[in-house]
């Protein structure tokens, strides 16, 4: 149910979240650092967070927090994460090939959003995520768009920039996963017969 994040990071926590979503708090931002990430069934992703009070908060919504002070109009919280968590077990990881690289999630709108790269989560261990077409693993991605907020999107909802490798305005005519699943033990010979182990007949010799 509980993560650290492999990056932590220095942000902002919307202040209503800390007076129990009083309006006279709105517009208003304390430093905090984002910390760890917890995931419960059917919500969306929360976050633990330090305060520079030295209050320490827990499962605060992705929408609540900042990676730097907004200049712009917010997202709400449906447009940051499309669906939500679907399971307590995750895993989370910083991809070194993605560390940092630009990229741009689409809307439901179809607009596109610039960000770059913070780390994934995926969850494991629920029926959802075990079959394919349903697996979504989760990029955070710190918007580039002045709203200083962090989406958290799945696969086809991104488009990477990677100045070597990437072209842009490609056609985008992929299918949905399909649901077949890939297993090495369907041969009808057991591997373990063949393996050096039994091969009592000659020693084994380098190519």
């Amino acid at each position: 149910m509980n993560a650290s994040i492999p990056q932590h990071l220095y942000g902002f926590v919307d202040a209503r979240f800390l007076h129990g979503l009083d309006e006279q708090y709105a517009g208003q931002y304390e430093p905090c650092v984002l910390f760890g990430l917890t995931s419960v069934p059917s919500r969306a992703w929360t976050f633990s967070i330090l305060c520079e009070s030295g209050a320490q908060w827990a499962r605060v919504p992705l929408h609540m927090l900042r990676w730097e002070l907004p200049s712009k109009d917010q997202h709400p919280l449906n447009e940051l994460q499309m669906w939500d968590c679907h399971g307590w077990d995750f895993s989370v990881t910083q991809y070194e090939y993605l560390r940092e690289m630009a990229c741009a999630y689409r809307q439901r709108n179809g607009s596109l959003i610039n960000g770059s790269y913070w780390f994934t989560a995926d969850h494991t261990n629920n029926g959802y995520s075990l079959y394919p077409p349903e697996h979504k693993c989760y990029h955070f991605i710190l918007l580039e768009d002045g709203s200083g907020q962090i989406a958290a999107q799945p696969n086809n909802r991104i488009l990477w920039r990677d100045d070597s490798f990437t072209k842009p305005n490609q056609p985008l005519n992929y299918s949905v996963v399909s649901p077949h699943t890939y297993h090495s033990e369907t041969s009808k010979q057991n591997a373990q017969n063949t393996a050096f182990t039994q091969d009592q007949k000659s020693p084994a010799t380098c190519p």
